[in-house]
């Protein structure tokens, strides 16, 4: 014969204290293992935008930094820097990564298992320009090229002229670069500018100017772009495989895309 057993009943007083303590658990260990990660930012726009230029933009890379390492409990801080400065801090472990570079110029980074972007740099005139690019011979024969100093084009035959600082390729720094070049394409100081077709258009559009120049030429040499970590860092393997596996999680729900669409653009594995 089963002798009967008597079942205690947890109290309420029991259980709220339990609900409390699971509680205080999660939040501490929440508080315990959240990071805030620095990235450095500079204006690239749509890739890289500071946000007080851009209507509170941060560029659809930032977005997806923000996205990504939110779903696992971290947050994201920018932190406004010239590109060069940008990547010598990130090199140095002084901040956790950069927000768009390029694996070529970075190669002791800590990257994601993909590219998050295609660039491309192209030449852009005046839309009364005959002027074409069609390779060294065309360069020469511009009255003046209007670049930003420290940037790399990528293109061994565009980086190989610039680079040896020929009279009629000006140079120029300091800040919104590219909106100055515009500007003096735009009234007839320069020949052509070149920069990224998605960041030229970007920042045209902004200035409501599309109308008043044309793609004058595209250099053959399309690279990719990362967002990545620094190799000082030793969470940031850790953070390059969120970054992954979070990306493909907005790719195949459609966040992805919404994310893009803010920006005007198409995810770049599907062009």
């Amino acid at each position: 014969m089963l002798a009967h057993t008597k079942q205690i009943k947890p109290t309420k007083k029991s259980l709220t204290f339990s609900l409390l303590f699971a509680s205080f658990i999660a939040l501490f260990s929440s508080s315990v293992f959240a990071d805030t990660l620095r990235i450095a930012t500079d204006e690239w726009c749509p890739y890289d935008c500071i946000a007080s230029q851009n209507q509170g933009k941060v560029g659809y890379l930032g977005d997806l930094l923000v996205e990504t390492m939110k779903a696992r409990g971290h947050q994201v801080e920018f932190v406004e820097v010239s590109y060069s400065r940008g990547l010598q801090l990130v090199r140095e472990g002084k901040l956790d990564g950069t927000m768009a570079c390029f694996r070529e110029e970075a190669p002791d980074f800590v990257f994601p298992d993909f590219a998050l972007g295609k660039s491309n740099s192209t030449f852009f005139s005046h839309k009364d320009s005959n002027w074409q690019y069609t390779g060294k011979d065309s360069l020469e024969q511009a009255a003046m090229i209007g670049i930003i100093k420290g940037y790399d084009y990528v293109d061994p035959t565009v980086m190989e002229y610039f680079n040896q600082n020929p009279k009629n390729v000006l140079a120029i720094t300091g800040e919104k670069p590219l909106e100055r070049l515009l500007e003096m394409l735009i009234n007839g100081r320069l020949t052509a500018v070149i920069e990224d077709k998605s960041v030229l258009e970007y920042k045209i559009k902004q200035m409501g100017q599309s109308d008043q120049i044309k793609v004058s030429g595209t250099t053959s040499v399309v690279i990719d772009v990362y967002a990545s970590f620094s190799p000082k860092n030793p969470k940031s393997a850790e953070y390059a495989k969120i970054l992954s596996e979070e990306t493909l999680k907005m790719r195949e729900d459609g966040r992805l895309s919404k994310l893009l669409e803010r920006y005007g653009i198409q995810d770049w594995q599907v062009k």
